[in-house]
Order: structure tokens, then C-alpha cells, then sequence
């Protein structure tokens, strides 16, 4: 079994990373949604951030700090704001609609990867990615129709689309770094990032928070980091371009969850866009990838040289 593992392309493992990164990020909107709605969406955030920062602490009493020294900060504050910006408005967007619905919107994000991965990373164009993206963004027209009103946006529709562009933007500032940085560093600083802007966002407007929204927000915060280090392995072995549609696979995990904690289903419109979004994703080309590097912090010259040798590979 590990033989077949390690004889899959790049891009397939890529592929399949990232749906199992989908399938934790819809319990991250689960825990999201159960927060009680008297807590405002920066406080969310914020008690995220706090409890999830409190167990990296722990973790670096045992490991050290070498795993998140840097010297990239403005990348890693920069991917920090995207990431939580990204969370602001998702998080706020299920307040509005159902996990099934923002995901749905969410599903933009694909198009809007490949757009900026061309232009920014410089990755091909291929006839077939242009075609499976703009086929699963027929898909997500047929989804979105049913939520339109004339050419008006409701707010939490458009705070979804905000949230997709975010996500994008991070997600290929985490393909540059993953060059020179290591996994856990990317994971961590994010974090600290939340904190200095949200904490004091939170205290302005802070409102009594029951145990189980405190433990909802963690849980938010424990399937966030797991589903971002997924999306880390996706993004070190597969083009940024490849592997972002199959965040469409977000979508059954989302009816799912959406029946078995909230009682609702979507209306039948969204099954038919699913169907078109997952051809779209059966026409991607999982041949080549690129090749994955393992990265360590430098601290001294040696390793600022074993770290210049990793990046001439990529």
C-alpha cells in the first residue's frame, strides 16, 4: 500500500491532501456556526486564536523554537492576514446561510487560484485547467442562482465570495513559503498574527462567552490548524492551479454535516451544480507536480546554504 502511495504523481497526492483538508475545514464551520450568536464574529476569532496559540506554547516547551525561526516575518504576516481576513468573513457568512451554501461561494476560490498562480507564480495555463475551472464555475452559477435577487447581492453572499478571495491569496503566499520555510512556522506565526489584531478588536466589543462557545472556538481552531497543514502538504507537492479545485469536494461533506448537526438540507439546485463542479474536477491533469522539499530553519551558514540549494529545486 505505501509502494502505490509513493508511485502517485505529485499532483494526484496533491489532490487527494487537499479533499482531506476540505473534509476538516467543514468541521471548522460546524464548530463556527454552534458558537452562539451573541458572540461577535472578531471575538470568535480572537478566542480561537488565544486557545490555539496557548497549545502551540505548550508544544514549543518540548520541541524548542528553532521549527518557527524565520527570515521571511513580512510573508508570514502577510499570509496571517489573508488567513484570517479569509475567516472573518466565512465565519460571518454562516451566520447568514447553511455550511452547504457558503461552501458553495466558497468554490470560486478555485478560479480565482489558477488566475493568480498564472500571473503571480507563473505557473502554465493549460487548455484543460481553463476549461475544468470555468466548467466548475458553471457549476457554481447554477448553485448561487437560487440565493440571487435581480443583480443584488445579499451580505452574506458577497461576505463568502470576500472570504474565497482571501483564501486564495493565502493559499498561494503558503506555495512561496513552503520553499524556505517549515510547516510548523507556518502554522504558528498566523497565529500570533490573529492575536495582535483580533484580541483588540474582541475587548472593545467583547460580549460573556458560556464554556461551550469557548470550546467550540477551540475545536474551530484545532480542525483550522489541522486542515492547514494539510493544505501545506497539498501545496509542497502539486501546483497551487492543480490541486484548488478540489476544495469542490467541500460540498458533500457540507450536506452531511449540515444534516447531522442542523437538521437542513440544501434545495435540489445545488446536487445538480455539485454534479457539474466534480466533472470539472474529473477533467484536471494529475500528471507531474512539483517535487516536494524538505525545509529546516537556518542557523547557521551550513543550513542557509542547504536552504539556498532547496529553492533552486522548486
Amino acid at each position: 500500500m505505501t509502494g502505490t502511495l509513493l508511485r502517485l504523481s505529485g499532483n494526484f497526492r496533491g489532490v487527494l491532501w487537499m479533499t482531506a483538508a476540505m473534509a476538516s475545514g467543514v468541521f471548522v464551520d460546524v464548530c463556527a456556526k454552534l458558537v452562539s450568536h451573541d458572540v461577535p464574529t472578531a471575538q470568535i476569532l480572537a478566542m480561537r486564536a488565544v486557545t490555539t496559540v496557548a497549545v502551540f506554547v505548550i508544544i514549543l516547551m518540548f520541541i524548542g523554537t528553532r521549527s518557527i525561526r524565520t527570515k521571511r516575518p513580512y510573508a508570514h504576516l502577510a499570509r496571517g492576514v489573508l488567513w484570517y481576513g479569509s475567516l472573518f468573513f466565512v465565519f460571518f457568512a454562516l451566520r447568514q446561510m447553511s455550511i452547504a451554501e457558503v461552501n458553495a461561494y466558497l468554490f470560486i476560490e478555485a478560479l480565482l487560484t489558477v488566475m493568480l498562480a498564472v500571473v503571480i507564480l507563473g505557473e502554465q495555463l493549460t487548455a484543460r485547467k481553463a476549461i475544468a475551472t470555468l466548467l466548475g464555475l458553471v457549476g457554481v452559477w447554477v448553485m448561487c442562482v437560487p440565493k440571487m435577487d435581480g443583480f443584488g447581492v445579499p451580505l452574506g453572499v458577497a461576505a463568502a465570495l470576500i472570504g474565497a478571495f482571501c483564501f486564495s491569496a493565502q493559499t498561494l503566499y503558503a506555495k512561496v513559503l513552503t520553499r524556505t520555510e517549515t510547516n510548523f512556522s507556518m502554522l504558528f506565526w498566523p497565529q500570533i498574527v490573529a492575536i495582535v489584531i483580533w484580541v483588540p478588536v474582541a475587548v472593545i466589543m467583547w460580549q460573556p462567552a458560556a464554556l461551550s462557545d469557548w470550546l467550540y472556538s477551540a475545536g474551530a481552531g484545532f480542525f483550522a490548524m489541522l486542515t492547514n497543514y494539510m493544505v501545506l502538504r497539498a501545496v509542497r507537492v502539486a501546483d497551487a492551479s492543480v490541486i484548488s479545485p478540489a476544495a469542490y469536494t467541500a460540498l458533500p461533506f457540507s450536506v452531511a454535516m449540515d444534516l447531522i448537526f442542523f437538521d437542513m438540507l440544501p434545495v435540489p439546485v445545488i446536487f445538480f451544480g455539485a454534479a457539474i463542479v466534480v466533472l470539472a474536477v474529473a477533467l484536471l491533469d494529475y500528471r507531474g507536480g512539483v517535487e516536494p522539499v524538505s525545509v529546516a530553519p537556518a542557523e547557521d551558514d551550513e543550513s542557509d546554504g542547504n536552504r539556498k540549494a532547496a529553492m533552486a529545486k522548486v
